[in-house]
């Protein structure tokens, strides 16, 4: 069975895990905003520990510091909508996160003859 390679776009996204938008989590807002701009697939990782521009270190390790640790959002897609969505959570996020994207190419099976005629 061949391959098929089509070039791509990944958005990382990297938010703390505290941080509020319109009384919801801000990372809650930014799968809204994916899933609006018709991306698939995406993927929410919590960190346990992680440190930022004020380099304080946020850690599961110890109790009294067991706050904002960051939550990481990634999605594959076509270039064109996620740009479209980078620049939409560039407003939301604010100076809050980290907003990153990558080309890269996605490799999937490729379709045989009798696939591709069904779509």
């Amino acid at each position: 069975m061949g391959k098929e390679r089509q070039p791509a776009m990944k958005l990382t996204v990297s938010v703390g895990g505290d941080e509020r938008s319109a009384h919801h989590p801000l990372y809650q807002e930014v799968l809204r905003v994916l899933r609006d701009v018709g991306l698939t697939q995406a993927t929410l990782t919590k960190g346990v520990m992680s440190y930022g521009h004020r380099r304080l270190i946020h850690t599961t390790m110890n109790e009294i510091t067991i706050e904002n640790l960051p939550i990481i959002i990634e999605v594959v897609g076509e270039q064109a909508k996620v740009e479209v969505a980078a620049n939409l959570l560039a407003e939301l996020l604010g100076g809050h996160g980290l907003i990153e994207l990558h080309p890269t190419t996605v490799v999937r099976p490729a379709l045989t003859e009798q696939e591709g005629r069904k779509n």
